[in-house]
């Protein structure tokens, strides 16, 4: 093959045979992905590294074989270790000792649980200019891994600005998600739900999710007002994986940039990008209410208890009906089965307002209670409209959950 390499005709005095001969070799070396390597870590940081990239490395999403591996690059005096399926990309820094620089990627399946299983607490990892296998050792261990051509990676491109920017820490934005995420919807038909609402203006920061029968939504105030708002959906799927990521035993700073159909998060040793859902997310504002007939205050641990006895007989477990009557300072539960008979159960209480029975999902209330912490929670409700449930003490979390009709 002959390659034919054009300089601009002004400027051939600045062009020679050095410069042609280097970027003639990095383009072969690219191209072949015949890079020398090795490298020592251990064990512990080698497998965090890989356990973060894990999940996207082994991705399904795309068909193609490159999109199942991972990158291991280390230049500059820098371990990287990179995945990206086209829907997130992830690029996470690891310690070690670089004897020799060079890069390969890597997609084999069994390669992240034998690292995991490695009887020595150090690894080497070492690749000849022109082998196509990564030889791993650790301790009596020998595995020789195939490699793939490395201009098949599409490395993740770290952006370092976007339309909008803020920073808050690993522990509020992990509880932002957690509170929220579990309401998303899984109806493929409307892809706007299947995605968490981020929602930041000024100093006010919202997470949102809905499936159009419950909704979940978290705020946190900012001590730095944001100056550009954002507005935007990411796949839960992805949100996920970013929580799953993020520090919890000491709170790290968190910075988010917003760029036009993607988010940048970047934390400690981790960059992440994740795609973002088109599409204008309904004012979930209109959802909540705001007027009710009657307010509740109850036990949480005896409520979720009654939940879930009675749901456990129920006449359709698609839906999970349970009828709940709030009347003289007591919660009544009651779900019924034509062929096995009918469950009843009493929860004390603290009311004010009117009587008032109605039915409702038992698996949406007790996943919304799941993320109740407190001791108390208050139950707001009117006939036939959403119920509103939230903690005692704490308002910035609230729970929304709509009515069931009996059949």
């Amino acid at each position: 093959m002959r390659l034919l390499f054009i300089y601009p005709q002004t400027h051939r005095a600045y062009y020679d045979d050095y410069y042609f001969l280097k970027f003639f070799n990095l383009y072969i070396l690219r191209q072949k992905g015949d890079t020398k390597m090795k490298l020592t870590l251990t064990k512990e940081d080698l497998n965090k590294g890989l356990q973060t990239i894990a999940k996207i490395a082994q991705s399904k999403t795309n068909n193609l074989q490159s999109s199942n591996g991972f990158l291991l690059k280390a230049l500059h005096n820098v371990i990287e270790i990179q995945a990206n399926d086209y829907e997130m990309g992830i690029k996470t820094i690891v310690p070690g000792i670089i004897e020799e620089p060079g890069e390969t990627f890597i997609a084999n399946p069994y390669l992240i649980e034998l690292i995991h299983k490695l009887p020595s607490d150090s690894v080497q990892l070492c690749k000849k200019d022109t082998d196509t296998k990564l030889l791993i050792i650790g301790g009596s261990v020998k595995f020789e891994c195939a490699t793939m051509n490395i201009s098949d990676f599409n490395e993740v491109e770290i952006v370092e600005s976007g339309y909008a920017q803020f920073t808050t820490n690993s522990i509020i934005l992990k509880d932002l998600i957690d509170h929220t995420s579990f309401a998303c919807s899984t109806n493929t038909e409307r892809p706007i739900f299947m995605g968490t609402h981020l929602d930041v203006e000024k100093n006010r920061i919202n997470m949102v999710a809905t499936d159009t029968h419950r909704l979940a939504l978290k705020t946190y105030m900012s001590e730095t007002p944001i100056t550009t708002p954002i507005k935007v959906t990411i796949p839960s799927r992805l949100l996920m994986e970013i929580s799953r990521n993020l520090p919890i035993d000491i709170p790290e700073p968190v910075t988010i940039t917003a760029v036009r159909n993607y988010l940048a998060i970047r934390f400690s040793n981790v960059y992440i990008k994740t795609r973002l859902i088109e599409g204008e997310y309904p004012k979930y504002e209109r959802v909540i209410p705001k007027d009710f007939q009657c307010t509740v205050t109850t036990d949480r641990a005896a409520f979720t208890s009654a939940v879930e006895r009675v749901s456990l007989v129920v006449q359709n477990p698609q839906y999970n009906l349970i009828k709940f009557s709030f009347s003289q300072n007591q919660i009544k539960l009651m779900s019924r089965h034509p062929d096995y008979g009918v469950v009843e159960d009493l929860v004390a209480c603290d009311m004010t307002g009117e009587d008032l029975t109605i039915s409702f999902n038992s698996k949406y209330i007790l996943d919304l209670l799941k993320h109740c912490h407190e001791e108390k929670i208050i139950i707001n409700l009117r006939t036939q409209s959403p119920v509103l449930i939230k903690d005692k003490d704490d308002s910035s979390c609230v729970f929304v959950v709509t009515p069931m009709r009996e059949k």
